[in-house]
């Protein structure tokens, strides 16, 4: 009877299901609507897995569920989407900060005024230049540095801070490699020069024929809306409740508390050791480029949720501190002390730094880095 009981209601809601699904090809469950932009794109690619920010997008961007504005110049930097285009044509040679980073610093999920960089303009009068983009790591930022130099948009008066972010490991071991002197995807410059080119197209239409084994197949959420629907609204509630545990355990982040061993296939292909010692290599390069050009360069370090809710046994402090040591750079800008002496006071320190089941900071968790940077720079 109780197993009766269970199947028939279940049988039923899945007929009801397959039907009302066939008859409704217009809805498409958790669809979420499209940003709205002036038309240009935010994000200019190439064939190898570069990419940058596009000129002069106006518009909205997503990240998850949360839309935001972004508006970029014409030289694909991010900047204010509330100021017009006049107040927009202060020259580059006129600032006196450019921070290239990661989404960190890009400040994806948040309007301009929210994001650290934006704060340091609006509320700290620091004229800072935002050059982050997102999952951008030394690899790149050594590219993007000589070009805004080639170009003349770094002056020697300008101070230069890099966004040195605990996802630049993974980034470097697993995805950035140089390729006809840009950056390029690791996988995809792996497949070029490793592949013949009757297996590139055994292995792309290998790829053809499973998507279309996964189509047909009968049980799908085109097939049944409403099941999909309930399915991934229980997965939402129960994700509520462990999503800053599963951010506490990225592995993007695992490497400065877990045994390498136990990680070291996350890395792959170069891992944990040669993407310490390739950041340590680009950044040496970094060095003596903005050297030549007689600006100053900072390494900025700030936590994930990670590296302050675990016992760290790898010290990402002190491996940049000693790094910019060895490169001979101006100065390391170090938020860990003070978001440490935050979490000590605060039980729902996560909650009120970080944007829920993310790793990112919110728009408080940016106001209190822009902070810290603000202090650094008045001190000299």
């Amino acid at each position: 009877m109780v197993f009766t009981s269970v199947i028939l209601p279940l049988s039923f809601l899945q007929i009801f299901d397959f039907f009302y699904s066939k008859n409704t090809p217009q809805i498409v469950p958790f669809r979420l609507r499209d940003t709205i932009s002036n038309g240009k794109p935010l994000i200019v690619s190439d064939e190898f897995g570069w990419y940058d920010l596009g000129p002069y997008f106006n518009g909205e961007s997503r990240y998850g569920k949360k839309y935001f504005f972004v508006k970029t110049d014409k030289n694909g930097f991010r900047v204010d989407h509330l100021k017009n285009e006049e107040k927009l044509k202060k020259s580059f040679r006129e600032d006196k900060i450019l921070f290239i980073g990661d989404s960190f610093t890009f400040g994806v999920g948040l309007n301009w005024e929210e994001t650290f960089v934006g704060i340091l303009n609006k509320d700290f009068n620091l004229n800072a230049i935002n050059a982050g983009v997102n999952s951008y790591s030394p690899t790149v930022y050594k590219y993007k540095l000589r070009n805004l130099i080639k170009k003349g948009l770094i002056d020697s008066n300008q101070k230069i801070v890099i966004g040195l972010d605990i996802s630049d490991v993974f980034d470097e071991s697993t995805r950035w490699t140089e390729y006809k002197g840009r950056p390029a995807n690791i996988e995809k410059v792996q497949k070029l020069k490793n592949l013949p080119l009757t297996d590139q197209i055994n292995k792309k239409n290998n790829f053809t024929n499973h998507k279309i084994l996964k189509k047909s197949n009968f049980y799908n959420k085109n097939n049944f809306k409403l099941t999909y629907q309930i399915y991934y609204g229980l997965e939402n509630f129960v994700k509520n409740y462990i999503d800053d545990i599963q951010v506490r355990n990225n592995d993007r982040s695992k490497f400065t508390y877990k045994e390498w061993s136990l990680i070291e296939d996350k890395y792959y292909p170069l891992g944990i050791e040669e993407g310490l010692k390739k950041i340590k290599e680009n950044l040496m390069q970094i060095s003596e480029l903005v050297a030549d050009n007689n600006n100053d360069l900072y390494l900025l370090i700030y936590p994930w949720p990670a590296q302050l809710a675990y016992e760290n046994s790898f010290n990402w402090e002190k491996y940049t501190k000693n790094l910019c040591i060895e490169i001979n750079c101006t100065g390391v800008i170090n938020a860990f002390p003070y978001f440490e002496a935050y979490k000590k006071n605060r039980r729902n320190w996560q909650k009120e730094l970080y944007i829920k089941g993310d790793m990112h900071f919110n728009k408080k968790g940016n106001y209190f880095l822009a902070e810290i940077i603000a202090s650094q720079f008045e001190k000299e």
